[in-house]
């Protein structure tokens, strides 16, 4: 009898820089109740994560998926994260679309207002593809955001167990359902299967640095010849 192989999956998320991730920092008493985080041993643990992401580790995993032909998907708590996967960019080291997502749930991550959003936002280059993410009932809020900005949602009773006034629970569907309804309301086409897939640029791979800064809307490295800080790609 053959054993079943597991399936490989199209995109890991992975973390940059090694942070606290508190998720709980920003959850009221409401928000905890009836779950498993009000067992106190699961809040503990939830309050005190963190993320173990060095430089080695990170550019270990990146080579690994990259070699099994699965795309990298960045969750990025600011913007000294988008700078460090740069930097690998420009090394040689991480020849993958950006495609990434700004976690904004406190506790080591950014909070999810206005301004932390609109310099994350400014620092990622044209090539990338940007999705937000927050926590509980400032999902929605974000949301609206993000598809008035032309980015990408994220929703579902992993961020949020909520209707907006917290009068009842909300499961995942129906978060769905919620988030497409707006997004037609304001004129903003939602992607099917084999367009998303096209838009998160499944199954692409970069040959070398220079290829992969110009494709993400990086300036190109710089030549030793090369003086003044302005560098356009060709």
């Amino acid at each position: 009898m053959l054993a079943e192989l597991e399936p490989t999956p199209d995109q890991v998320t992975i973390a940059i820089n090694s942070n606290q991730m508190n998720v709980v920092e920003q959850m009221c008493a409401a928000d905890v109740a009836g779950t498993s985080l009000a067992e106190p041993a699961n809040y503990r643990a939830y309050r005190e994560m963190t993320i173990p992401a060095g430089p080695e580790w990170v550019e270990e995993h990146i080579s690994r998926l990259s070699a099994k032909g699965i795309q990298t998907h960045f969750q990025l708590a600011g913007v000294t994260q988008i700078e460090t996967v740069e930097r690998m960019m420009r090394r040689g080291v991480c020849n993958v679309p950006l495609i990434l997502t700004w976690v904004a749930i406190g506790g080591g991550f950014e909070a999810p207002n206005l301004y932390n959003l609109a310099n994350f936002v400014r620092a990622c280059p044209d090539g990338s593809v940007l999705t937000l993410e927050t926590s509980m009932l400032n999902v929605l809020p974000l949301n609206m955001m993000a598809m008035a900005m032309g980015l990408h949602v994220r929703c579902g009773i992993e961020d949020n167990i909520w209707t907006q006034d917290r009068s009842r629970k909300m499961g995942t569907v129906l978060q769905i359902e919620q988030l497409v309804r707006i997004s037609r309301e304001i004129g903003r086409a939602v992607a099917n299967g084999t367009e998303a897939r096209e838009i998160y640029k499944i199954g692409t791979f970069y040959k070398d640095a220079d290829e992969t800064l110009a494709r993400n809307g990086f300036a190109p490295n710089r030549l030793a010849s090369q003086k003044g800080f302005t560098q356009y790609a060709a």
